[in-house]
């Protein structure tokens, strides 16, 4: 009689054998991506990055950069597009997770201290362009300084209290080029990289120029920011580094 209980137990350990087998060859299923809500800015500031009514649909340099960051660090991002007041007073409000674009030298006094910046994503200078013509002219020339909507011309804050200067808004940068290539504002003002993008398309490589006079030029940069997540902007920048021929190639389609 003993023979047969070893063989039942031989059996027995057979049959476990194959079930924790068949339990590890089981296909392991990813987890699921961490959900985070990026605010953005409801401006036409293309290519860098844009969203405007009516479908508020975010695209651009930022969109690209953002989505090819989520998918190598499994993340689901969820971009909230308000006008940039709002989108200020929902990020300290805790509404936001990230933002981009953010600067800590923008509006330092109003921010929190503890916000986390990320290393620079993007380089640019602001400039005033005009007429080829008027390059050179003393700044006293300039009234009519033309803006994309959006943007707050805080530079010229002064000339505008004192009535120096009419602020006149374009709804994108293709039309805030077109009223200055015709004329209708004295300047316009926007990134050197947007204005180049856009001259290009219109055929207007030489049609406007940078007039220092008005705004001297002065490197800036477009970083990813975060109150609530800073291990989150640590992660982007590990990203940033270990992903620099990417993030060329996207500088390099959006021609920045």
């Amino acid at each position: 009689m003993p023979i047969p209980l070893v063989i039942h137990r031989c059996r027995a350990h057979w049959l476990v054998t194959l079930l924790l087998a068949a339990f590890w060859l089981q296909p392991v299923q990813a987890a699921e991506p961490t959900e985070y809500r990026v605010g953005v800015e409801q401006v036409d500031y293309y290519p860098i990055y844009s969203a405007v009514p009516p479908d508020n649909q975010y695209r651009g340099f930022a969109r690209d950069l953002l989505d090819l960051f989520a998918a190598r660090e499994n993340l689901r991002f969820t971009y909230v597009v308000l006008p940039v007041r709002r989108l200020a007073h929902a990020y300290r409000a805790g509404q936001l997770d990230l933002v981009f674009p953010d600067n800590p030298r923008w509006e330092a006094e109003q921010k929190p201290a503890d916000i986390a910046y990320s290393q620079p994503v993007l380089q640019f200078q602001d400039a005033m362009l005009v007429l080829p013509q008027r390059r050179g002219q003393p700044r006293e020339r300039f009234h009519r300084l033309g803006f994309v909507r959006g943007f707050t011309p805080w530079k010229f804050q002064d000339d505008i209290a004192a009535g120096r200067v009419v602020i006149q808004e374009a709804p994108n940068p293709e039309g805030l080029i077109h009223m200055a290539l015709a004329g209708h504002i004295d300047a316009a003002n926007m990134a050197l990289q947007v204005a180049h993008f856009h001259l290009k398309r219109q055929g207007q490589e030489h049609g406007l120029v940078v007039a220092p006079t008005l705004l001297p030029l002065a490197n800036s940069y477009y970083c990813l920011s975060s109150i609530r997540h800073p291990e989150l902007i640590r992660r982007f920048d590990a990203f940033l580094q270990r992903e620099q021929q990417a993030v060329q190639a996207l500088k390099a389609k959006y021609e920045l």
